[in-house]
């Protein structure tokens, strides 16, 4: 028993039977920041218009010119605003009739007078509203798995980055975090660094190399993984799991140091899934979350597995490089489709969207690629029920058939950027 005490302590790798090895370090519990407060909800047409939201205490009238420490709206506005005791939770009671929850919504920031502005839209590109103000940026909007909350980061209050939540069909912006120095890494990143539980109750995100985890109805904060300062999270993804089993994560140690590890979010116990001296660019849990999958030195592409920690290479040398995007399809089915971007051609000016058509059987085999639209794509999402997958191709956005790349339509024209496709 005393050994077992000294190797909790020191942070060492253990073996536990039935479940493997484990590292067990010392989680610090974070004290929760002041209780956000709600954003007032913007109009969502160019029409004067008078929002208000119900009171249990002290009501605060705001003239129509907004304050300076406040994002400036383009429309003169009323607000009666006031601080709720409890924040509402991410809980819905479905209607018999469709409702704007209901609907299947794309979500997509775009660049006005120099600032990332939030929007979403129907699949067929009506229905547009912007849900932050212009002169404020908002990044990397994410609907939760069940479709009914879009979170993403802004800046919308005294220029601090946070995050936010906004429920479909609304436009009222909860504010989730309260961090005064929340940085964001890389802004041009094809992939949030946050991630939602598969419960839609949490949501992990990563903070001055730590992995966090906030719970929405309480906004509780919890550090789930403490690394070195000077490493880097660049990858976050919980696996779609009903019991939330695990989060997995990329880290960057210095120049040639790189790995895939794992944290438990209710145990706290950590597995270094994959050392490399490559860097991996990008990760995807397959949709039964037994296997993770993830590109290596843009070249190759591996899976590998929790249970038994051994990487297993499925794509190598098949296109002259692969891109920074990695998706499973989120259909669970005995061969999940795998999307990407990847070149057909070295002398390809940018990425195609591909999935992976036939995986590698040993050394002499690479695997193959199936091509589906025509270099120049930015990025790329699947429909929620795996049969469509929507692309950026310079600015515009598109949807085809994610068998075959057939039927593409062009749904928006307008400088698309960060494209996340929620379902009903």
């Amino acid at each position: 028993m005393l050994l077992f005490l000294l190797l909790i302590s020191s942070g060492c790798d253990v073996t536990i039977p039935y479940f493997g090895k484990r590292s067990l370090p010392f989680f610090k519990k974070i004290v929760p920041p002041p209780t956000p407060t709600p954003v007032p909800a913007l109009p969502p047409t160019g029409n004067p218009a008078t929002f208000a939201v119900s009171s249990p205490t002290v009501s605060i009238s705001v003239s129509p010119k907004t304050p300076s420490n406040r994002p400036t709206l383009e429309v003169s506005t009323e607000m009666s605003i006031s601080k709720p005791k409890t924040l509402p939770t991410v809980t819905f009671t479905p209607t018999s009739t469709a409702t704007p929850m209901e609907v299947e919504k794309i979500a997509y920031t775009s660049i006005e007078k120099g600032k990332s502005t939030l929007w979403t839209m129907n699949t067929d590109g009506t229905g547009r509203t912007r849900l932050t103000a212009v002169g404020t940026n908002s990044w990397y909007p994410l609907w939760s798995p069940n479709g009914k909350v879009l979170a993403f980061l802004s800046d919308m209050t005294e220029g601090k980055i946070n995050l936010y939540t906004i429920k479909k069909g609304t436009t009222e912006a909860i504010q989730v975090t309260s961090f005064s120095d929340m940085t964001l890494e890389n802004a041009k990143g094809l992939k949030a660094p946050f991630c939602w539980s598969p419960r839609s109750d949490e949501i992990s995100f990563t903070y001055h190399s730590q992995v966090w985890k906030v719970d929405l109805s309480t906004l509780i904060l919890q550090t789930l993984a403490d690394l070195d300062p000077h490493y880097l999270v660049s990858g976050i993804e919980w696996a779609p799991h009903r019991d939330n089993k695990y989060i997995a994560f990329l880290v960057k140690k210095g120049i040639n140091f790189f790995s895939l590890n794992l944290v438990n979010p209710r145990l706290l116990d950590q597995l270094k899934l994959v050392d490399s001296s490559t860097p991996l660019a990008d990760i995807s849990w397959s949709p039964d979350a037994r296997k993770i999958a993830y590109i290596s030195n843009k070249e190759s592409i591996y899976t590998a597995s929790a249970e038994t920690s051994l990487p297993k290479q499925i794509i190598w040398g098949a296109s002259p490089e692969l891109g920074p995007l990695l998706c499973y399809s989120p259909i669970e089915s005995t061969t999940p489709q795998l999307m990407l971007l990847a070149k057909k051609k070295l002398t390809d000016s940018g990425y195609c969207v591909a999935l992976v058509d036939k995986l590698s059987s040993g050394d002499q085999d690479s695997g193959t690629l199936k091509y589906l639209t025509e270099p120049g794509v930015e990025n790329a999402i699947w429909a929620p029920d795996g049969s469509k997958i929507a692309y950026i191709l310079d600015g515009e956005l598109w949807i085809m058939e994610s068998s075959t790349g057939k039927n593409k339509v062009r749904i928006a024209a307008t400088g698309i950027q960060s494209p996340n496709w929620s379902k009903k």
